[in-house]
């Protein structure tokens, strides 16, 4: 059946933005944060933050959507508003580095939690992690429209099981309002300290947030186009704070700062001190109902991105090729292969820790760019006004050069 007519509608890039944003982090991240901020109420604080950060990174892509409308994704945005080798340098370190290496990575959680139910060795995980992407890759180069409702399925049921687990945690009686108290005396701490421990405490939720600007290159099969991509994501992003915080709040209910910071899946501990040891089966399952929307949403995602770097000519123009259906099939199976080899060496682990680095550089970089271009040539976006834009650009600027500050000091 072909599906050159079909579009991607609002619920389907919800699946992908939801999927995107929300893999394993939401049962790890909390410890990270506890561990560079020891305050349960300043952890919420930083949630809430990186949240609307990303929200305002969201109305900031949608600004660049109404005064490009010929644009599709980001790498288009860069083609508009600077020099070509800066595009070029955009799509080379995305589709080889960051969304690669975090697709990898979550595929890996994917593997190491199955192990929970079949024994893995490293070798074994390594393979898991593979045949999930062939899976997945072999779905999404068959029919668009199984995609799409294999990613909206799997994205219902992971909010749905997060939902769960944080039922699970709100039991009366099993939890402690005390645990919100802070682990440390806050009144010793300078207050350049503690904003440095809050933007170190962003790193986590940030990484928690991740993906939510992955939908942008779908934006040319999408039903209403940048305006649905745009509701979509800040749509989006709104549902995932709100899981966040309420999955935050659940697990410091039931574990103390010192608990919470020592545990590697806080997730895992929280529910076993509530229901016993068969809730580490009941969170495995829900990390892989989780990663492997995650990876799926990923993959289609970065797809588009290769193939529209081979349309521009930054790749050679085999991968621009559309199936029948108007699907990247060289495009996903050049992702596999390579996905596959970063798997298969371990090669991934080199470039993981500066994935966020580059995320927020190019974001930071674009958002200039447009902010100069949006006063210089004095554009006019229908439907946002324009203290409103300006507003949005300086705040993701000062954000974003404040983020890549923490990195060097």
């Amino acid at each position: 059946m072909s599906n050159k007519n079909y579009k991607l509608t609002f619920l389907s890039c919800l699946g992908i933005v939801i999927g995107s944003v929300i893999g394993s982090g939401i049962f790890v991240v909390p410890s990270l944060m506890i561990n560079a901020l020891p305050s349960p109420v300043l952890v919420f604080l930083v949630w809430i933050v990186s949240g609307l950060v990303s929200i305002i990174g969201g109305l900031v892509i949608a600004g660049m959507g109404i005064a490009y409308p010929e644009a599709n994704d980001l790498l288009d945005y860069f083609k508009a508003l600077f020099p070509p080798w800066m595009a070029f340098v955009f799509t080379m370190i995305s589709n080889w580095i960051i969304n690669t290496c975090g697709t990898v990575a979550i595929a890996f959680i994917f593997a190491e939690y199955a192990g929970y139910f079949i024994p893995l060795n490293t070798i074994g995980i390594k393979i898991v992690a593979i045949l999930l992407m062939l899976l997945l890759t072999l779905i999404d180069t068959r029919n668009i429209k199984l995609s799409d409702r294999f990613q909206i399925l799997f994205t219902g049921i992971k909010v749905s099981s997060i939902l769960i687990l944080i039922a699970l945690l709100l039991i009366p009686g099993k939890g402690d309002m005390s645990n919100f108290n802070s682990t440390l005396d806050f009144k010793q701490w300078s207050t350049i300290k503690i904003i440095g421990a809050c933007i170190a405490a962003c790193t986590g939720a940030l990484n928690a947030f991740d993906g939510w600007y992955m939908v942008s290159y779908l934006t040319r099969e999408v039903k209403g186009g940048v305006k649905t991509v745009s509701k979509s994501i800040v749509v989006g992003l709104l549902i995932c704070m709100g899981l966040y915080l309420l999955a935050t709040f659940a697990v410091h209910y039931n574990l103390t700062p010192e608990e919470v910071g020592s545990s590697k899946l806080v997730a895992v501990t929280a529910v076993e001190k509530v229901i016993g040891t068969w809730g580490s089966v009941l969170i495995s399952i829900f990390v892989l109902i989780s990663t492997s929307s995650a990876v799926n949403s990923n993959l289609i995602a970065s797809s588009r991105l290769f193939a529209n770097s081979a349309n521009a000519n930054m790749l050679p123009t085999y991968f621009a090729k559309l199936s029948k259906k108007d699907i990247p099939v060289r495009a996903f199976w050049l992702i596999f292969f390579y996905n596959a080899f970063l798997i298969a060496t371990g090669s991934f682990e080199f470039f993981l820790d500066a994935t966020l680095f580059f995320v927020w550089l190019f974001i930071t970089t674009l958002t200039c760019g447009f902010l100069y271009v949006f006063i210089k040539k004095n554009l006019r976006l229908p439907g946002i006004p324009r203290i409103t834009m300006i507003l949005a650009c300086l705040l993701l600027i000062i954000f974003g050069i404040m983020y890549l500050g923490n990195f060097f000091f």
